[in-house]
């Protein structure tokens, strides 16, 4: 963890998910590290708004599939109710349509369950930071094809005109760099960084930088990551 994304809190998360085994040895694995605070489990959509409505977390680490419904529909729940929540997909699933869907919806990115308990732990680190959170390889992937399915250029989304120095950030963006390699990269002062993407995001209505890059590639904004 960067020094600039040290906390003087832990990280609160609440876990959504039917499987117990896997929440419970996700429970006792996360509260075992000093910057973790599990702050509550859920198996239904309708247990998690209960527990949103309790608790507004850094992180809700999200299933999709769940017994009362698709998780990702309790999205713009968590973004009325939590607006400074964090989304993190944790899914088995790996079909395209699924995956854009969810990067649609908001979410910051997604981990999958079959990877090591040490990478989820860093995935949820990078979504209360606000990273997007996805292998470079898919992602890439992913915004090349909502690239390609655009059609004619459109209106820039938002009321507010992006700059130069905004656009370039939104590149550095799709390109999968984080906060502070976009500073690096741009040479210019962490803070600025931050405060350059968070008025990308207001300037384009979005709640994450996930989906952010998507708006933009379907707008003709910037240019798919090579």
């Amino acid at each position: 963890m960067s020094t600039d994304s040290l906390r003087s809190k832990p990280i609160v998360i609440i876990i959504v998910d039917d499987h117990q085994v896997l929440t419970d040895a996700l429970t006792i694995i996360l509260r075992s590290q000093p910057d973790l605070q599990v702050a509550g489990v859920a198996a239904t959509c309708a247990a998690t708004r209960e527990a949103l409505a309790r608790t507004c977390p850094d992180v809700l680490l999200l299933d999709i599939s769940l017994p009362d419904g698709d998780g990702l529909s309790l999205v713009p729940d968590v973004k009325r109710l939590c607006p400074e929540t964090h989304v993190l997909v944790l899914t088995s699933a790996s079909d395209e349509k699924t995956l854009m869907r969810a990067i649609d919806s908001g979410v910051n990115g997604f981990v999958m369950k079959t990877r090591p308990l040490s990478e989820v732990i860093g995935a949820i680190r990078q979504a209360a930071e606000g990273e997007i959170v996805m292998p470079t390889g898919l992602m890439h992937s992913l915004l090349g094809r909502m690239a390609q399915a655009r059609g004619t250029r459109a209106d820039q989304p938002g009321s507010k005109p992006l700059t130069p120095r905004e656009r370039e950030i939104l590149t550095c963006l799709a390109r999968g760099m984080s906060g502070p390699g976009i500073a690096a990269a741009l040479n210019i002062a962490p803070l600025t960084a931050k405060t350059h993407i968070r008025n990308v995001l207001e300037k384009m209505g979005v709640h994450s930088r996930l989906e952010a890059v998507a708006l933009a590639l379907r707008h003709g904004l910037i240019e798919p990551p090579i």
